[in-house]
């Protein structure tokens, strides 16, 4: 590469480029090379090569290498720079507006688990939003299952056994989430995980502890795209012994989207919400100097959910007692025309 003139009389420009796109650049993460790339002209040309951002990006989300990813990535107007601004910060959800069409092509969801910084599991799975035979995808429960009910993926995490409810604290802490969201038509990204987990409690049906993870969206409506994953035993005991302890092995990591009352929301209602995240402004603070905000909000958004039955059963209770009156007025005065006939 050659040197030419470089601006501002930058220190690096006596350095050779190779050297500092290998021995320096290497080493900064994506928020601070992308600050470095400001300082002057030379130092942004070194900054956007696709080699940089596409090691950043795989290391972060090692499931982008997987071909179908790296075909989606190749078509973004910057390719891995973009993909990598889409997907590194939290997205606040826009609503579309009413003339926008939801995505009419498969989206991709690229999901990485994290336990305790160790990777437990990735995988890749297209998703198809188009009608297909009879309108199915939009008219019925949007849910997206990433593991076969059949199966379950080996971990080397262990109950020790003893205090349950410590364990369950450790795993909650203990546990990330990346569920990445690509959309190869309109070239967009987003992380749609709150990457922390927001509560873990147990299946009482199932024994499997649920972890959850969480976005919030508000607005026109609220909602909640939640993405849990199940933890269970290996297959040769049913579930944890408090006592005894033992292997755990993941049984379910799925995506959702439930509405404040807690039902699942339809096809087309939540394509519609998942396209708000891809569209929507991406914050000033990256994803990793904002712990806890995930979990905040859902905490925020549990309180509303409590108020909004809390209003829903004051509103049923007052309708019950009018028709009560009703009735009984309704009764009486039956008998008071029978009566003087």
């Amino acid at each position: 590469m050659a040197h030419g003139d470089y601006s501002n009389g930058d220190s690096f420009s006596t350095l050779h480029p190779d050297i500092i796109q290998t021995q320096i650049l290497t080493r900064l993460d994506g928020p601070t090379l992308t600050s470095t790339a400001s300082t002057s002209s030379y130092i942004h040309t070194l900054c956007t090569e696709q080699k940089l951002w596409q090691e950043l990006s795989t290391a972060a989300w090692p499931s982008v290498n997987d071909p179908r990813v790296v075909k989606a990535i190749s078509s973004f107007p910057s390719g891995y720079r973009s993909f990598f601004a889409d997907s590194y910060p939290f997205s606040e959800h826009t609503w579309p507006s009413e003339k926008d069409d939801p995505p009419t092509t498969g989206l991709i969801s690229a999901v990485d688990l994290y336990y305790r910084g160790e990777l437990i599991y990735s995988k890749v799975q297209e998703m198809e939003t188009e009608s297909g035979k009879g309108g199915w995808f939009l008219s019925t429960p949007f849910r997206v299952d990433l593991i076969d009910p059949k199966e379950s993926v080996e971990t080397r995490i262990r109950y020790p056994g003893g205090d349950y409810e410590a364990w369950v604290r450790d795993m909650e802490e203990s546990m990330k989430l990346n569920w990445i969201l690509i959309d190869p038509v309109k070239k967009r990204a987003a992380n749609i995980s709150s990457r922390d987990a927001v509560s873990a409690k147990r299946n009482w049906l199932t024994g499997d502890l649920e972890i959850r993870f969480s976005t919030v969206v508000t607005g026109k409506r609220a909602a909640e795209v939640a993405m849990v994953l199940s933890c269970g035993s290996a297959e040769t005991w049913k579930e944890v012994d408090e006592e005894v302890g033992g292997e755990v092995h993941v049984r379910e990591v799925r995506l959702g989207i439930e509405d404040i009352e807690g039902k699942c929301l339809k096809g087309r209602e939540s394509v519609v919400i998942l396209q708000g995240l891809l569209e929507g402004k991406r914050s000033r603070k990256d994803g990793c100097g904002e712990q806890g905000r995930g979990k905040g909000k859902y905490e925020e958004y549990v309180e509303m959910k409590t108020e909004w039955r809390k209003k829903k059963e004051r509103r049923e209770k007052f309708q019950d007692t009018i028709f009560m009156i009703f009735g009984f007025s309704l009764f009486v005065l039956l008998w008071s025309f029978i009566l003087l006939r």
